[in-house]
């Protein structure tokens, strides 16, 4: 209830901002009709009534043109039947103009237009709209000062649908980014509450220590990176967490090593590296006999953040090297929504070890 009244109160607002703005727009129009010569006028009823007839005409086109030619046939791709029409309307408010201002302005008014009276007075209604000056006078005067007022609104009418589209855009963006998001965080917390599992079923002595570390992650994941980006140092302590899990997890199996130069504080998109940190630890272990090897670099300066991983492969892996994970596909979408245009992810797959590296182009962040 309390949603609908506040719908309610900022459609209200909107729709008034708009009334005086419009409201604004033609009066700004009919003092630029009227222009700085006024004392040439009789009295203001004359103004009034002269100034009033060209923006009624300006007010017709501009409705007309916005409300039916615009939706009915611009977005429809129907540029020549656009054109015509829009041509046709201003050439019948032309005619307008000219027809109250020959019947009804210059016989009420004639102290005004007594000089233009005296050289045309011989000239008839049809002269002054089917002649080959007034078809110059239509089209070099009239029409351009009959269509000014609508190019004005529908640059506006342009610009807001734009912003319009903009605005779904990045909603649709950011509900795609939870949507990966909440792939990513089920799928770390299983794993990581099934290191504690396991260690609880060996009753090691590490398990309040991974209990700390555990929750920390927890922490982190759930309540600090709520954020588009987060600070570098704050991912590194995850990876950080995450590896020291691991390395209790499986410390008869895997050998890690990581290493950090951070010249430069950057923000990051949060859980993005920790993907590979994942797929590293994941893959290197799975049906691994020997000793596996993880090795991690991360590096930091004004313009890139660098992060390389690197893993043994196991001698009997069965993993596909030409199909990418799922972590890693959703690792991409995000890139690609994140960072567009400025990151480079490449894979070097050998025979014995995996290496892929993730450079985040910083500059036109």
């Amino acid at each position: 209830m309390l949603n609908k009244l506040n719908k309610a109160n900022n459609s209200t607002t909107t729709l008034t901002s708009t009334h005086i703005w419009l409201l604004a727009f033609w009066i700004l129009v009919f003092l630029l009709n009227m222009g700085p010569h006024w004392e040439n006028y009789a009295s203001f009823k004359e103004i009034i009534e002269t100034i009033g007839s060209i923006v009624f005409a300006q007010t017709v086109v501009a409705f007309v043109t916005l409300k039916f030619l615009v939706p009915k046939l611009l977005d429809k791709d129907q540029m020549p039947l656009f054109i015509a029409a829009l041509l046709s309307v201003l050439l019948l408010g032309a005619y307008w103009v000219i027809a109250v201002r020959y019947f009804y302005i210059e016989p009420s008014y004639p102290e005004t237009y007594q000089n233009l009276l005296y050289v045309t007075q011989d000239q008839g209604i049809q002269y002054r709209l089917f002649s080959f000056w007034a078809l110059k006078y239509i089209v070099f005067s009239k029409m351009p000062q009959l269509f000014f007022p609508t190019a004005v609104l529908m640059a506006r009418q342009f610009y807001k649908k734009q912003s319009y589209i903009l605005e779904l855009k990045e909603q649709k963006n950011l509900a795609e980014l939870a949507a990966l998001k909440n792939q990513l965080n089920p799928h770390f917390i299983f794993n990581t509450l099934n290191n504690l599992y396991l260690l609880a079923l060996k009753k090691s002595d590490q398990t309040p220590l991974v209990i700390e570390k555990l929750a920390d992650i927890l922490d982190y994941v759930v309540y600090r990176c709520n954020e588009r980006y987060v600070s570098l140092n704050s991912e590194i302590t995850l990876i950080q967490n995450y590896l020291d899990l691991e390395c209790i997890r499986k410390s008869d199996t895997l050998e890690v090593s990581f290493s950090s130069e951070i010249n430069h504080p950057h923000t990051i998109a949060p859980l993005l590296l920790l993907n590979l940190v994942e797929n590293a630890c994941k893959h290197s272990t799975s049906n691994e006999l020997n000793t596996a090897f993880v090795d991690i670099i991360l590096t930091s300066n004004r313009d890139a953040i660098t992060f390389e991983v690197k893993n043994s492969i196991p001698e009997h892996s069965e993993a596909s090297k030409n199909s990418p994970s799922v972590g890693l596909t959703n690792m991409t979408k995000q890139l690609e929504m994140l960072y567009p245009n400025a990151f480079s992810l490449t894979i070097d797959n050998t025979k014995n070890s995996y290496l892929a590296t993730l450079t985040l182009n910083m500059e036109t962040k």
